[in-house]
């Protein structure tokens, strides 16, 4: 799955691993080699590999995703995307499980830099760029995050209609917990809220 979104991903991930029956490899390709992929002995089943496009260096991110099945993920409300993504790094809080461990976050205690959103502007072009390189010609999947929130039942429909019946053949597994959707109101929580805004041209 090539996600422009951590935590979307997550759950979109989460959700479809429990729904066919699926390995979830996780993050695997954010602390180890692509090239070390055939050791792992979850290759040998149906999974859901993460791919966020910084986790490949740049020369091999074609190579790396012409060779699987790809779901491309995106997230229509960039502003709260890049929001959450910010707030993920100041509270070291990544995903919640439990109402307990939401993170208590002070009104107009949190600030956006500019260089956080260059950043995010530019992997957003990348994905964007790959998807048009390689997942447009062969129409992959492309599943906006607010769609899968809304019906997910529906979009793993389309899926199916794609080619995923197949992944109900794998091993017995638990259901993993889905994370808890956390609604923030970041205009209250950023003291540049509006500046932020004014980078997104809103």
């Amino acid at each position: 799955m090539v996600s422009t979104s951590r935590s979307g991903c997550t759950y979109v991930r989460r959700y479809i691993c429990n729904r066919y029956n699926l390995i979830d490899s996780g993050s695997w390709l954010k602390n180890n080699s692509y090239d070390d992929i055939e050791l792992e002995e979850w290759i040998g089943w149906p999974h859901v590999l993460k791919v966020l496009i910084h986790y490949i260096p740049l020369q091999e991110r074609k190579g790396v995703l012409c060779d699987f099945d790809r779901i491309w993920l995106w997230r229509g409300d960039t502003v709260r995307q890049f929001l959450s993504q910010i707030t993920r790094l100041k509270t070291g809080v990544n995903h919640v499980y439990d109402d307990k461990d939401i993170p208590i976050i002070g009104d107009k205690t949190l600030v956006a830099e500019r260089s956080q959103f260059d950043k995010f502007m530019l992997r957003q072009k990348e994905f964007w760029d790959l998807y048009y390189e390689l997942g447009f010609p062969k129409n992959d999947p492309l599943i906006r995050f607010e769609d899968f929130v809304e019906n997910p039942k529906k979009v793993c429909k389309m899926l199916e209609d794609w080619f995923y019946m197949e992944f109900s053949c794998g091993p017995e597994l638990n259901d993993q917990a889905l994370p808890i959707k956390i609604d923030i109101d970041y205009s209250t929580k950023y003291v540049n809220y509006e500046e932020v805004l004014e980078w997104f041209g809103e």
